[in-house]
């Protein structure tokens, strides 16, 4: 029975949809070994738990592709037989612990706990389990079985699992989204679609029409009637965004049913002329799972949970919870990028609006990159925070966070030899872009084993250098003997780091390398991270700067934004850029000025305001309106007949608005502003209308 159990639990698991039936744990000349290496990072076990028992495990608790980091495995399996303990019932003596699969030191113990949780009520409701084999009398043919497995674990690292979540089984959300957005609805009035792309396009303006509606569904049948029922907070976070993005998207409807209907606006610039509306999107797709573990939580309570359910059948008569509804904004907005390729794909090549839909692709393309980023970053700052609240004793700067430090690389066990005291010692190190955290596992108890680091030393990436001299591996192969060295530069300060496999050291190497070049890119010295307060286009290609934090670099030198891709490459001039929108009417010029200095950001605006408006010495400004009639006099100098970006200030007011309009007609808003410590005149766009 031994040797046969792990197949069993693999034919559990494809019973419960967590494995598909071809998975490779299923084939027959499968080992234990590939149903453990799937089973490792805890992931698929979260999933199992939320299957077997629908949202006992909340989404934000565990990571679902943690593979390059020991911290967000380990957290997931402690997820796991938390869940265990609480929800399923399954005594702490049943339990394995979590080094007993993430290391697989002790496979034959997780194939117990899951057997128990195979057998608790819980499961035995909806799927019959495999049979349990806890007694220990065939110990010494599982040791046949399963003694190897840790050396494998050792051997083959999580780094290049991807594949094993292709086919994990998920919610269907895609089933709500087609029955809202594909269900015709009859007041969408188009002319018959004659050939595939009046197909495409009818699909694209009635899928639009729907998603408004959707909507317009949650405003009318969830936000308002809810107002009296739940606090300001809850509704807040429940719903960010979705009255926003409604009013977004009926205005887009309205467009895309007037291009449609009349020609103008062309269709593929309705799409680019939205993007920067969209990018609301980014925001919503990062509070999405706040949102839906708020619904779980106050749906504890009957009284709420009635009510959301009333508002259920009043809506869709109950077919979809609100939780799945708000699920289908974020499906909607990686959409457009595969209508307009679809859109393409049927548009003959000589056709003049070609073009225009390969840049309306290229938009909602970047707009995808972007929502995905931002929801990424979302996620890797929670994991940040995570771990500075889990070492004890962190030393960090007044008003600094780990975040400061740059994205989460990787972490992991290693030897770390100090050749200050020659000492070796066994540490947790955490990889940032800027610095590496090395740290020491302290035991809690069985289950929260590693949650808890005490800090003991840092190293700042930005002082010391790589040692990619050779090494002598050792000729026997035992753990712990594939070194590498970082040094302090112009100190004889240096660690010697050691891994339990040559692979293993060679992945640590290419992470450091890689933290080196993000916090320092060879590309570009002149070129640092920089963390942007609001979406920004990259001065090369014009493409968004992805996520929320450090999406991209700043020139040292122009004030130029960049990807890393894009450093060292032509910044775009003024003649690439899209031209801006036709001027407004109703506001009257008051005056014509020259730039007789260029302003490129230098010196910087505070980082609590937007970023710099750019000028150049060749253009013109209308003044439009000024807040005060006499700021403007500086040393004699009146700015509103030679808008002078000046180095010194005498007595300006803190603060001054003004409007103005360029030589392109397009008006915009200013604050010009004494920047703080030098008293250097800085200035910022507060909005382009």
């Amino acid at each position: 029975m031994a040797a046969e159990e792990w197949r069993l639990c693999a034919d559990w698991l494809v019973r419960c949809q967590i494995l598909p039936r071809d998975h490779k744990a299923t084939r027959p000349d499968a080992t234990a070994f590939d149903l453990a290496q799937s089973l490792r990072d805890g992931v698929l076990l979260c999933h199992l738990l939320n299957t077997l028992k629908p949202g006992c495990i909340d989404m934000k608790d565990f990571s679902s592709r943690p593979q390059m980091s020991q911290f967000l495995c380990m957290k997931n399996i402690r997820t796991f037989l938390q869940t265990c303990s609480s929800t399923f019932g399954i005594k702490q003596v049943d339990l394995f612990t979590p080094n007993d699969l993430f290391d697989v030191k002790d496979f034959k113990k997780v194939l117990d706990t899951l057997s128990k949780v195979s057998k608790s009520d819980i499961s035995l409701s909806k799927y019959s389990g495999f049979p349990p084999d806890s007694k220990r009398a065939s110990a010494e043919h599982d040791e046949d079985i399963y003694g190897n497995l840790q050396d494998l674990a050792i051997e083959n690292g999580l780094e290049d699992q991807e594949d094993i979540y292709d086919t994990v089984y998920q919610e269907d959300d895609g089933t709500i989204y087609d029955d809202l957005l594909r269900h015709r609805r009859p007041s969408v009035q188009t002319a018959e679609p004659q050939t595939k792309r009046d197909h495409c396009i009818k699909e694209l303006l009635e899928t639009e029409n729907n998603y408004k509606v959707a909507l317009h569904m949650i405003v009318e049948h969830f936000i308002n009637p809810l107002k009296i029922v739940l606090t300001t907070t809850d509704r807040e976070i429940i719903f960010a965004h979705i009255e926003q993005l409604y009013q977004v998207h009926k205005d887009l409807y309205e467009k895309l049913n007037q291009s449609v209907r009349h020609g103008h606006p062309v269709l593929s610039d309705v799409f680019i002329q939205f993007k920067s509306k969209l990018l609301i999107y980014g925001d919503f797709c990062s509070n999405l799972p706040l949102a839906q573990g708020r619904i779980d939580k106050i749906c504890e309570n009957e009284t709420l949970r009635t009510r959301i359910q009333e508002c259920e059948r009043m809506a869709n008569e109950g077919k979809f919870r609100l939780r799945d509804l708000l699920h289908v904004p974020m499906q909607r907005v990686l959409k457009y990028h595969l209508l307009m390729r679809e859109l393409i794909k049927n548009t003959d090549k000589s056709s003049n609006e070609r073009e225009g839909l390969e840049k309306a692709l290229e938009a909602m393309m970047d707009l995808s990159l972007y929502v995905n980023e931002v929801k990424r970053d979302h996620e890797g700052l929670q994991v940040i925070e995570e771990i500075q609240n889990s070492i004890n004793d962190l030393k960090m700067p007044d008003n600094t966070s780990l975040k400061d430090y740059g994205r989460f690389q990787k972490d992991g066990e290693l030897k770390v030899l100090s050749h200050a005291d020659n000492k070796q010692r066994n540490r947790h190190i955490f990889l940032f872009d800027k610095v590496m955290l090395m740290c020491k596992a302290k035991i809690v108890d069985k289950f929260l084993w590693g949650e808890t680091y005490s800090f003991k030393a840092a190293i700042v990436l930005g002082d010391y250098v790589l040692d990619n001299s050779p090494v002598n591996d050792v000729k026997k192969p035992e753990k712990w003997n594939f070194p590498f060295i970082m040094a302090k530069q112009d100190t004889k300060l240096a660690y010697t780091f050691y891994a339990k496999t040559a692979d293993q050291r060679d992945k640590w190497k290419e992470a450091v390398a890689l933290a080196f070049d993000n916090s320092n890119p060879a590309a570009g010295r002149n070129y640092s991270m920089y963390t942007f307060d609001k979406p920004k286009e990259c001065d090369v290609c014009g493409k968004l700067l992805r996520g929320i934090f450090y999406q991209g670099y700043l020139c040292v030198d122009t004030q130029k934004a960049v990807h890393k891709e894009c450093i060292g490459k032509p910044f775009r001039s003024l003649s690439t850029i899209p031209p801006r929108r036709p001027p407004r009417t109703d506001i009257a010029a008051k005056a014509v000025s020259k730039v007789v200095k260029p302003y490129r950001g230098n010196p910087p605006c505070p980082s609590h305001l937007r970023p710099p408006l750019f000028l150049s010495g060749d253009e013109s400004v209308e003044v439009i309106a000024e807040t005060e009639k006499h700021w403007w006099k500086v040393g004699g100098i009146l700015l509103t007949r030679e808008l002078l970006i000046i180095t010194t200030c005498f007595n300006l007011m803190p603060k001054i608005e003004l409007s103005i309009r360029l030589d392109s007609q397009t008006i915009l808003h200013y604050t010009f502003c004494r920047a703080p410590r030098t008293g250097t005149l800085a200035q910022w766009s507060i909005d382009a209308v």
